[in-house]
């Protein structure tokens, strides 16, 4: 593959990375304005479905799949709206930058899952790194403060574990092919789901100012482009590269949050929080070593 492309793609997951940071930072705002993690979750699937649809008509492609891939799909996006309302529920709970750093300890529990399945053997740096990331949380949540929210902690890791069973299911229901029938199919079910879920629990939230407009309008989109773009730029720089820069998204998220929430995080938080990181590319980069994990490593796709 041409330095270039591979250069490009980088370029672009890091766009992809920042955008879904961005959004969940935003989220927190169309929260104050009115609206809910419910909502949010449906409005942003909705248009990231829409989004796709119209790439695939736009491309003249065909968004008709066989019935076992399609229903796989769906099944897929009833997981992908699980581990993405566990996402954006914490927000609400937690600062941003440590939900998406819980929700980033998914590839634990893919290993762990796979030595439990008898798929792998635990290695060294895989023990040491699931040490290092458990005493990295640690640290960053503060667990021996006072402020430690376990709703919104619990929350988190119920989307982390949510991706984890997406990760493990995906290949195996869905398989390989075009990524955009599967996004659109996948999408769509999400938003029903979402929909369905705020009729039923009379969750739909829709804003009460036009600032939470704006702010529900800006955030849904930048996770629907952001979805467009990753899988553009894995056809540039392929799934080893891709994956590894998408750990841009918990820094982000920490600057973010900051800028733009003011949620400031202590020096042994941050500490923390760099721990983690390290440690979850310590895994995946011992995992992309070997070539029967390649094509799982860029799952983690949506949050």
């Amino acid at each position: 593959m041409p330095r270039s492309k591979i250069l490009l793609g980088t370029v672009l997951t890091c766009a992809a990375g920042v955008a879904f940071a961005a959004n969940s930072t935003i989220a927190k705002l169309a929260y104050d304005g009115g609206t809910n993690p419910l909502t949010y979750l449906t409005v942003r699937a909705a248009l990231a479905a829409l989004l796709v649809f119209a790439i695939i008509a736009m491309t003249r492609r065909n968004a008709r799949m066989p019935l076992r891939r399609c229903l796989a799909a769906y099944g897929i996006g009833i997981l992908a709206a699980f581990y993405s309302y566990g996402l954006l529920a914490a927000i609400e709970f937690i600062p941003v930058a440590l939900a998406v750093l819980i929700f980033y300890t998914f590839p634990f529990f893919t290993s762990a899952w796979a030595w439990i399945s008898g798929r792998d053997r635990p290695r060294a740096v895989s023990i040491v790194a699931l040490a290092t990331a458990f005493a990295g949380l640690a640290l960053a949540l503060d667990v021996g403060g006072n402020q430690l929210n376990m709703e919104g902690v619990a929350l988190a890791f119920m989307a982390a574990l949510g991706l984890t069973a997406v990760v493990i299911l995906n290949t195996r229901m869905v398989g390989g092919g075009d990524p955009n029938p599967v996004t659109f199919h996948m999408m769509a079910s999400a938003a029903a789901v979402g929909l369905a879920c705020t009729l039923v629990f009379g969750e739909l939230a829709l804003p009460d100012s036009g600032r939470g407009w704006f702010h529900l309008g800006l955030g849904t989109s930048l996770f629907a482009a952001a979805i467009v773009t990753i899988f553009f730029a894995l056809s540039l720089a392929g799934p080893v590269a891709t994956s590894l820069t998408m750990n841009i998204e918990p820094v982000a998220s920490l600057v973010f949050g900051v800028l733009i929430l003011g949620q400031v995080l202590t020096g042994w938080q941050i500490a923390g929080a760099a721990l983690v990181i390290a440690a979850v590319l310590s895994v995946r980069l011992a995992d992309i070593r070997k070539p029967e994990t390649t094509d799982t490593a860029t799952k983690d796709l949506v949050s």
